[in-house]
């Protein structure tokens, strides 16, 4: 970073992915490709060092040629060599043997931890801070080991440095702070650790500039959406004058600051957009929230009177334009709602679509149907409503209920401890731990984006309940499905007695439909484009209770079924199905991109295009993909067992656990408790497997069971 975005780019060409040329780097590339004579490997230290030997060191220092503060004309010792190289064993062993932890050598004038953090060694760099690293040293560019670390973009390795009690504003040469080197490598996921941490948005370098300054050097747009929702200054002006809107002028990066301000709720000028009913609404968030889940209400009322009472030429484009028209409108409403909430499929508004229509149904049974049929057909009204009763009891159930968050930390002291005990266990890593939450993730528990929380026992997130499936509130859901499927049964068959009683309209022609048809049509056209309404709902409600059951038998949640039990670990594709989330897109979220970087998934390298035929495309939409994959490897028997599923009882045991768990059907469950096997767990706590688990193991012998990966909802 340089004291002016104009010469940014002269110190980036000084920096090679974080890591400051002529520092460690470079001297292991010169002493590795040296042509001066070398001697004999067992009598050389620092290749020794390299590989990790520590019984030719220990012979070495056993024959005092050597001791652990060796160091060469350059300063370098070899725990500098063993740190770089996260020879975790042989850096414990030097310090042991008095090894000086605090040594600085090579061309950057480096200690051995800041060698480590260059390469993200995290264990390593854990080790050497809990002998004494001093890690507010600096190299001979004024980097301190939390600058350093930043450059990388490791979160974790951030959070293990901030656990540390490091300042996390304390500058460099230049006073530039940590936050300001996140912002101007692009890295949003470091930008909101700080900002989280209580990062100083206000500060400036020696030259006034900020780090949304910084970050409009770069371009990235998720680090001024970051810092701007923090309340960085937006018209701060650096020691020219130059605001943040002159800096993106300058690095022609004005579309981004652009973009980051509207999300953020303001004006291409900075100027916070003014809500047109602020005069009236004080929470614009939950305003929005519930004009959003009430706007389906309308909507399907409207469209369904257009289609029944209008000619077919103009019924059908005329409820286009109304169910088209009102979405747009709840859209354009949310452009001042906060950034989590800018599209339409992130509010209520799925829900309210489903809460319309039963609404709706309810009130024309009510009105219409019941005082036709109920003296003809009393049994068929009455489990109709008992069942159209249940689904709205364990729909509103799986909406409200909490579905199972993992309780955060309520101090850093706690949350320094389970890093720790992370360390310990070498489990520090994005399947283990949640940089989000700051929590330790149990086995089967994800981070939702949505609901901004761990949740236990994680199914999916589904936007037609606004609200996480999981181990608190499964049950319900599935039940709500299932009620639903029925009571779908009985309304065709209530509404089938009620055409088959009304009396036939004479004289009635159509244009399209048969002569017999029409006169059907004719009948009731609002209770029949309802009714069909309802009964296309069945064709996904009846995929999802046959996924669910199968799932619910092999003992697997959707995520874990979809991905592949045996490659829990590993990043796969996600869910597209609408039957199973409700949704066809895919939303990637954590605290890392994977790799425990803090980039956004935008800044990798764009993935190869895939080419689908109409066929396929069509398939994603309906979810007939994922409906077909579950059902046949459900199909197959006992193959979750045989892949290894430690979570598998048999077929009988595994049903048994998740409908009689103990905790009551009409209620709140406790949160995290369920039955495995028969015993009782709390999956906010379960971070080993019970006893009766076998553990399975997977290439580099890391465990399969460990927390489904840290993609978010969709």
């Amino acid at each position: 970073m340089s004291s002016s975005p104009t010469s940014a780019s002269a110190r980036a060409e000084q920096t090679s992915n974080g890591k400051p040329v002529g520092g460690d780097q470079h001297v292991e590339l010169e002493i590795l490709t040296s042509g001066k004579p070398s001697m004999p490997i067992e009598e050389d230290i620092m290749q020794l060092a390299r590989l990790g030997e520590i019984a030719a060191i220990q012979k070495l220092f056993d024959s005092g040629k050597f001791d652990a503060n060796y160091a060469d004309e350059q300063g370098i010792t070899p725990l500098h060599w063993a740190a770089i190289n996260n020879h975790y064993a042989l850096c414990h062993f030097l310090i042991q043997n008095g090894a000086n932890v605090n040594a600085k050598g090579g061309d950057a004038m480096a200690t051995a931890v800041l060698w480590a953090a260059k390469r993200c060694h995290y264990y390593v760099v854990h080790l050497l801070l809990q002998h004494g690293a001093d890690p507010l040293l600096t190299d001979d560019q004024g980097f301190n080991l939390l600058h350093s670390a930043t450059l990388d973009g490791n979160v974790f390795q951030l959070v293990l440095l901030l656990h540390q009690d490091i300042p996390v504003d304390i500058p460099d040469a230049q006073a530039h702070t940590s936050l300001m080197w996140a912002a101007y490598k692009g890295f949003p996921s470091c930008v909101d650790l700080f900002l989280r941490w209580g990062a100083n948005v206000y500060a400036k370098d020696d030259q006034g500039f900020t780090a949304l300054h910084w970050a409009l050097v770069k371009g990235s747009q998720g680090s001024m959406q970051k810092l701007i929702e923090y309340g960085s200054d937006r018209f701060a002006k650096n020691n020219d004058g130059k605001t943040p809107a002159t800096t993106a002028s300058e690095m022609n990066t004005q579309r981004q600051w652009y973009r980051a301000l509207s999300e953020c709720g303001y004006n291409k000028d900075g100027t916070t957009k003014d809500f047109p009913l602020s005069f009236m609404v004080k929470d614009v968030k939950t305003f929005l929230n519930r004009a959003t889940f009430l706007l389906p209400f309308p909507m399907i009322f409207a469209s369904m009177y257009a289609l029944s009472h209008m000619v077919i030429y103009f019924a059908i484009p005329t409820a286009l334009a109304i169910v088209f028209g009102l979405q747009w409108i709840g859209q354009y409403s949310l452009r001042w709602a906060p950034s989590n909430m800018k599209n339409i499929g992130h509010t209520p508004f799925m829900a309210g679509i489903f809460t319309a229509s039963m609404f709706w149904v309810g009130v024309r049974w009510l009105t219409t149907l019941l005082p036709w049929t109920f003296m003809t057909n009393p049994f068929i009204n009455f489990f109709f409503v008992a069942f159209y009763a249940l689904s709205g009891y364990f729909y509103f159930m799986s909406m409200n209920e909490d579905p199972g968050f993992v309780p955060k930390s309520g101090s850093r002291s706690g949350q320094k401890a389970v890093i720790d005990e992370l360390l310990e266990l070498r489990q520090f890593d994005e399947h283990h731990f949640c940089v989000n939450c700051m929590v330790r993730k149990p086995l089967r528990s994800r981070h939702c984006k949505r609901c901004n929380r761990c949740v236990a026992k994680s199914d999916h997130h589904c936007p037609w309940v606004n609200n996480c499936v999981a181990n608190n509130n499964h049950r319900h859901f599935f039940l709500y499905v299932l009620t639903l499927e029925i009571g779908l049964i009985f309304l065709m068959q209530v509404v089938l007695a009620y055409l088959s009683i009304i009396p036939t309209p004479k004289d009635v022609t159509c244009n399209v439909l048969s002569d017999d048809l029409c006169k059907i049509l004719h009948k009731d056209p609002y209770t029949i484009d309802l009714s069909i309404w309802c009964a296309a709902q069945s064709i996904w409600v009846t995929m999802l209770v046959v996924v669910q059951l199968l799932q619910i038998a092999r003992a697997l949640t959707t995520f874990e079924s979809m991905r592949g039990h045996l490659n829990s670990q590993t990043p796969g594709e996600a869910l597209t199905s609408f039957v199973t989330t409700g949704t066809t897109s895919q939303e990637v979220t954590g605290a890392s991109n994977g790799f425990g970087s803090g980039q956004d998934i935008g800044d990798l390298p764009p993935r190869p295009h895939q080419h689908h035929s109409v066929w396929d495309q069509w398939k994603r939409l309906l979810g007939l993909d994922t409906f077909f994959a579950t059902a046949f490897r459900g199909s197959q028997g006992n193959q979750a067992r045989d892949r290894g599923n430690p979570f598998s009882r048999g077929i009988i045991t595994n049903c048994k656990d998740f409908f009689c768990d103990g905790s009551p059907v009409f209620g709140f469950k406790e949160n995290g408790s369920a039955r495995l096997g028969g015993e009782r767990v709390d999956y906010t706590r379960l971070y080993e497997p019970p006893p009766r688990m076998t553990m399975r193991r997977t290439e580099g012998n890391r465990a399969a069971y460990a927390a489904v990966g840290t993609d978010d909802t969709v």
